[in-house]
């Protein structure tokens, strides 16, 4: 994100979490938030609204609220020139990837949707090396990835009724979500490496919701949105928590870790969703779910071990050489290699 001219250094972009937080406990929050997401929005839908329409009201309301949020705290004032590269990160990340989820959830259930999410890292990996931004993955890594997959695969086998698949399209749909969503990572974290404003947030919002109005139009949705308990309750999850609070914490873990490493919280989701699944739904806990459980967090724990100061995928370079260079003094006039959204 550029700043004005001849305004100081840039600062932290509002929201953004610091270092004080721990790496594991944010991607772990995420995780929670965007976890329930999954039931959520399938509640919405399955109460009689239509997907594409649900998600145009949810990004209307959450940039809306996003942008009167970043003009009432001090933050950079981006230029038009990047709010419109925020908007078509936005329209690709978050319109895109969820129109996608919202039309297919209605054809499974949330369980086989975050199984479907779960293959973001891994597309992710195949994303940035297809754009020609990444380097090596490395053995453990790999291992790292499999290992949590194997792990999201045993609790989807093992959670009641997450076998029901009434059209294949659906989980094509949704599979098309989680490459977006890979795809759009990876630009913002080479775009927007040292985070997203405020104002930017809501140009994405907005870029996405411009998307799931598109997507009305093309396929001609009727504006089916009935003002019943779960649809309200669907709107205002998503837009407050799943939006504004969820899409900060992904750019923060995405600043931090690159778009591999923030990716990983779709191993966590799954897990919210058994949980979810126990503790409302009344369903079992067993042998198979604490194998899953296990795996999982083993392969968090063995990503986060072996990826401090490796290669970043969406950059080629190492994170402590980024680092060193965000910090290096402005003034020696040396020009960034990096393109741009901003120019």
């Amino acid at each position: 994100m550029s700043a004005g001219r001849g305004s100081p250094a840039p600062v932290r972009a509002a929201g953004s979490l610091g270092t004080g937080v721990p790496t594991l406990g944010v991607l772990v929050t995420l995780g929670i938030v965007w976890g329930i997401t999954f039931p959520v929005v399938r509640m919405g839908v399955a109460a009689g609204a239509a997907p594409f329409a649900l998600l145009a009201v949810d990004l209307a309301l959450a940039a809306g609220v996003m942008a009167v949020l970043a003009l009432a705290v001090p933050d950079r004032r981006p230029t038009a020139r990047s709010l419109g590269g925020s908007a078509l990160l936005g329209f690709l990340l978050i319109g895109t990837n969820n129109a996608l989820l919202f039309w297919g959830v209605q054809f499974t259930t949330g369980g086989v949707a975050a199984v479907v999410y779960a293959t973001i890292p891994l597309l992710a990996v195949l994303a940035a090396l297809a754009l020609g931004f990444g380097g090596r993955i490395g053995v453990v890594k790999g291992i790292a990835l499999a290992v949590g997959l194997a792990g999201v695969v045993v609790l989807d086998l093992a959670a009641a009724g997450t076998g029901i698949i009434t059209n294949v399209w659906g989980v094509v749909a949704i599979l098309g979500g989680a490459s977006a969503q890979a795809v759009g990572t990876v630009l913002v974290g080479r775009y927007r490496p040292a985070g997203e404003t405020g104002l930017g947030r809501a140009a994405q919002f907005a870029g996405g919701g411009l998307a799931a109005v598109i997507a009305i139009a093309v396929v001609r949705e009727p504006l089916a949105l009935p003002a019943t308990p779960p649809v309200l309750a669907s709107i205002v999850y998503f837009a407050f928590l799943s939006a504004i609070v969820g899409y900060a914490l992904f750019f923060e873990l995405v600043r931090r870790s690159g778009a591999v490493s923030a990716n990983l919280v779709t191993y966590v989701s799954p897990m919210v969703a058994l949980l979810v699944g126990v503790v409302v739904l009344g369903e079992t806990f067993g042998l198979s779910e604490v194998v899953g459980l296990a795996l999982i967090l083993g392969a968090l724990a063995l990503y986060e071990a072996v990826g401090r100061g490796h290669r970043d995928l969406t950059t080629g370079r190492s994170r402590a050489l980024r680092s060193r260079r965000s910090a290096a003094p402005r003034e020696q006039g040396s020009s960034s290699v990096r393109p741009s959204l901003d120019r």
